[in-house]
Formats: structure tokens, sequence, C-alpha cells
């Protein structure tokens, strides 16, 4: 079974991430990728880029957005699953900018995107709602979170696992099972891409510094 990248953030992700569309193309080639989903923080703006970069490399582009939730205290990453879901994408990240924008950040309620659900598939990773919730003091509270997204998104909701020795990390994957097998819910190995090969951390951290006192 081939693994398929779920969470890349690019370059266009100003404060997450180093990864140039041209570098990251040519790593899944060399690791025989045969698909890259772009998951860039609240926008879209390299999106036709991705798209044809990755077309022309035999790849194929899966597009997305992880997007700040709920005045920026959860993310979600919406995936679309077809043209529709690109429009449903589009309009719930365009409003985002429009509508949600707390401190210069856009961000999105959870009712726009239960509104606007139309193809998208969503995982909820440690830091959704769901995630940060099971992670609480109370975690019988995140059954009702995840039925609000099964409500509307169906068989499109998945808990996103990721195992990369980070506080709480095991502690989400324990109760994420639990809560997955509870409700029949698919599970997926996830991972945020936020620079392409393992020498580029140190760079990224610099990067990271440099903004964080920007902003």
């Amino acid at each position: 079974m081939q693994f398929v990248h779920l969470g890349i953030y690019t370059e266009f992700s100003i404060t997450e991430s180093i990864v140039r569309i041209p570098d990251l193309v040519n790593a899944a080639v060399k690791d025989e990728m045969p698909a890259l989903a772009l998951t860039d923080l609240s926008n879209l703006h390299a999106a036709v880029k991705f798209y044809n970069s990755c077309l022309k490399k035999g790849i194929k582009p899966l597009l997305g957005s992880t997007i700040r939730l709920d005045d920026a205290q959860h993310r979600a990453t919406l995936l679309a699953m077809s043209n529709v879901g690109w429009k449903s994408l589009t309009e719930i990240v365009s409003r985002g900018f429009i509508e949600g924008q707390q401190l210069s950040i856009p961000c999105v309620k959870k009712e726009w995107v239960l509104e606007q659900h139309q193809d998208i598939i969503v995982l909820l990773g440690q830091h959704s709602d769901v995630g940060q919730m099971l992670c609480s003091s109370n975690p019988q509270k995140a059954a009702p979170l995840l039925e609000a997204w099964i409500e509307k998104f169906g068989n499109r909701v998945y808990l996103a696992l990721t195992r990369t020795d980070r506080p709480g990390e095991e502690d989400f994957i324990q109760e994420a099972a639990k809560l997955a097998a509870q409700y029949n819910v698919g599970v997926v190995a996830h991972n945020d891409v936020h620079f392409v090969e393992k020498e580029d951390f140190e760079a990224h951290e610099a990067v990271f510094v440099l903004l964080m006192a920007m902003y």
C-alpha cells in the first residue's frame, strides 16, 4: 500500500512552511507517490501551480485547505472530491477572508463548513474541535462534536492520526481510535509536511522564528 500525504503546506502558508512546489513534486516522483494533497493554511493561492505541476509529472493532485475554525481555536483539513467540492471549498475559504477576519487572520465558523459541505472530505486531527476535546479532561464531550460533522458529511469524515513523538499524540490516538470504532468513522495516517528533506528542518525553524518576530 502506497502512502499519500494528505497535509502538505507550501511556501504560500507563510508562517508554516518552506516547501516549494517544484521541489515537492520532484520528491514525490522520486518516492513514486501516486498523489499529493495540497492543504495550505486558510488559502488556495498555490492551487493552480500545484495542480499543473503534478499533472506534468503524472501525479494526481488533490486540492484542499487546512482551515482555522472558531476564532482560530481549532483546525480542520478539507479536501475537494470534485469540481463541486472545489466550488464548496473556494466559497468556505473566501468567506473566511471576507467575514471571518480575527486580528488579520481568516477564520471560518464551523456552521459555514457544515452548510457548504457538498463533495468535501474533512480530516479531523488532534487540533480539531473533536481532537482537542478528546485530549481534554472531558473526552466524552467529543462525541457530540463528531456527530455534528457526521450529520452533514456522513462517511466523508475521517479522524487523522499522527505519530511524530509530540506531546499528547499517543493519548489522542488511543481516544480517537475508540471514538472511530464507536461511530464507524474511518481513520487515516497523517503527517503535516512543512519541508521536503530532513536537512531542511533547521532552515524551516529559522524562517519560523523570523516570521514570528515580525507578526
